[in-house]
């Protein structure tokens, strides 16, 4: 073969060559690579792996990760007061679902609330099915704040925080803080968490207006709060729950010296009194040796002094007209504040929170369901004083009905607030004093003109357990919150 005839062969082979590969690099670049595999080299896939590429495509949709959703924020602080009632999710539809939910070994279970009756002629069973029917009613309601979520509410994790303190919760007030008292007793009842009422070790046993509880010794469940506290014996013997209750806070030498009373004057009031509470909650709250490792915590104390603090409860503050007598009023109260914070401000390892005022609703019997919201709330109730006057209609009942200062709850609760900034804004940051905290239930309250004891009669109190339940969640929230358990 001549050298031409070769070279010619060798080019018409090329040219082959480079059709071919032209050809097949046309079908490989409309297809998929290799999932996972970088294009680093030619590859001309077959069917069967086109196949394993999809499958693997898909396995790979699968596996991707779908964010969750962030949990709802809780409430802060004063965020949680700001809401409206909404029906409660899981409504009760009878007594007996109240009773089961509410049922516990120890103590009678919440059968009614008052009713209104201007005939008269209610009684016996039927008067029975219309209170427990207006405590169901009462009850199928749930407080939501505007903004957050509040903790659900847990007696037992509860009690503990009270055990690793030295004092535990102390409530001082009147009789609102009364029923308070009671209803929160009743869900550490629930919970098979038993106590003995004033033990004669204690100071103060058998002193009246005190109530001292102490967790039973033989109870299996004391033991499980004990474990779980991490206390020891020497804290089981003192109070986890006390209430005192002491109408006006102070006593009647302070009260003739803030009202300026004449010395003549005749002293007729019987306010419930704890005389020197404020020694003895010293002493609650006052450490142990032996026990600064486990009984670390503040002792907690909820006071209030709010709606005693009236003309109608202080006959020495007189004037020739409503007004002025009120501005008399307006006088003495912040000089009770200044006196009963001077006196507790000192007690250290205490974390005081100052309860507000609860509102009355003049003519409660009116309502069978909350206001929609605060607004709603502002909106019918005003003119308060003379909505109360016109619930009677004597002159000397309407002179009477004025002077119990309904009206200036809220004034009151508000000087409260401002003194309990002022302390905390001036507080020494090494100070070992009580932390003072305003704790307000004013809106909650307000929104709540259908839960009061007895329409009709009674339209300040309120029926247990009802909105005083809330009152416990939004406390122990607070707690929860102040002391950075939970943000």
């Amino acid at each position: 073969m001549t050298r031409s005839r070769a070279r010619i062969y060798l080019l018409v082979l090329l040219v082959f060559t480079l059709y071919i590969f032209h050809h097949h690099f046309n079908d490989w670049l409309k297809k998929p690579a290799s999932v996972g595999r970088a294009l680093t080299h030619f590859d001309f896939p077959q069917e069967k792996e086109i196949e394993t590429v999809v499958y693997e495509q898909k396995i790979t949709s699968v596996k991707t990760p779908v964010p969750r959703p962030p949990p709802p924020l809780l409430c802060q602080s004063y965020e949680c007061g700001v809401g409206k009632w909404v029906p409660r999710k899981e409504s009760f539809t009878s007594l007996q679902d109240v009773q089961t939910v509410y049922s516990n070994l120890w103590h009678p279970v919440w059968d009614g609330c008052g009713v209104w009756d201007p005939s008269g002629k209610l009684e016996g069973e039927e008067k029975k099915k219309l209170e427990g029917q207006r405590l169901v009613n009462t009850l199928n309601w749930e407080w939501t704040p505007g903004r957050g979520i509040l903790l659900d509410y847990d007696p037992v994790d509860f009690v503990v925080r009270m055990l690793k303190s030295p004092g535990g919760l102390v409530l001082v007030g009147d009789s609102i803080s009364r029923q308070h008292w009671h209803a929160m007793y009743y869900t550490f009842r629930h919970m098979n968490i038993t106590f003995d009422s004033n033990p004669k070790h204690l100071p103060l046993a058998g002193v009246a207006n005190v109530e001292q509880f102490v967790l039973s010794k033989t109870s299996a469940m004391t033991k499980i709060l004990q474990e779980k506290s991490g206390v020891p014996q020497s804290r089981m013997e003192r109070p986890f729950f006390t209430l005192l209750e002491d109408h006006m806070g102070l006593g009647e030498l302070d009260i003739r010296a803030i009202t300026n009373a004449k010395p003549n004057y005749k002293w007729y009031h019987k306010f419930r009194r704890v005389e020197g509470w404020e020694g003895h909650l010293k002493w609650l709250a006052m450490p142990r040796e032996g026990e600064e490792d486990t009984v670390t915590e503040d002792t907690l104390v909820m006071l209030n002094a709010g709606a005693h603090w009236s003309r109608h409860e202080l006959g020495m503050l007189r004037a020739p007209t409503d007004a002025q007598e009120q501005v008399l009023l307006e006088d003495t109260y912040p000089r009770m504040i200044d006196l009963v914070t001077s006196r507790l401000s000192p007690i250290e390892r205490t974390s005081i929170y100052y309860r507000s005022t609860s509102p009355g609703h003049p003519q409660c019997e009116d309502h069978s369901t909350p206001y929609k919201d605060m607004a709603d709330a502002r909106r019918k109730e005003q003119n308060l004083v003379q909505r109360l006057k016109e619930t009677v209609s004597t002159p000397d009942d309407k002179k009477q009905r004025s002077r119990w200062d309904w009206d200036l709850f809220k004034p009151h609760n508000e000087l409260w607030n401002r003194t309990i900034q002022v302390m905390n804004e001036r507080r020494p940051a090494d100070s070992k004093g009580a932390k003072w905290h305003y704790f307000d239930v004013w809106d909650v309250s307000m929104q709540r003109p259908d839960a009061h004891l007895d329409p009709g009669k009674d339209c300040l109190h309120w029926c247990l357990p009802t909105m005083l339940d809330d009152w416990t969640r939004l406390f122990y929230h607070r707690v929860n919150l102040d002391e950075g358990r939970v943000k």
